[in-house]
């Protein structure tokens, strides 16, 4: 497992905020083929994928990270 990197099962639902996770966590997700710009999106987990689940119908989660540099840093490799 890379550096920063969870798994579902390693988080938990923030007791107070259904969009807070425990520890707080940045997912990359892959987009659906007829998604138009960049495939990979990344961003708080699990509000950004409700989102493009909401925007798109669906995506893919690739990896969880407790640290936000790595979610993007992770992203931005996948869409060069």
């Amino acid at each position: 497992m890379k550096e920063h990197e969870v798994t579902r099962k390693d988080v938990k639902r923030h007791p107070t905020n259904p969009n807070w996770t425990m520890p707080k966590t940045w997912g990359v997700w892959k987009l659906p083929a007829e998604a138009i710009g960049e495939r990979y999106r990344m961003g708080n987990n699990p509000l950004v994928e409700k989102e493009l689940t909401k925007k798109f119908g669906g995506c893919e989660l690739i990896t969880l990270y407790t640290s936000r540099a790595k979610a993007r840093a992770h992203a931005d490799e996948l869409n060069q």
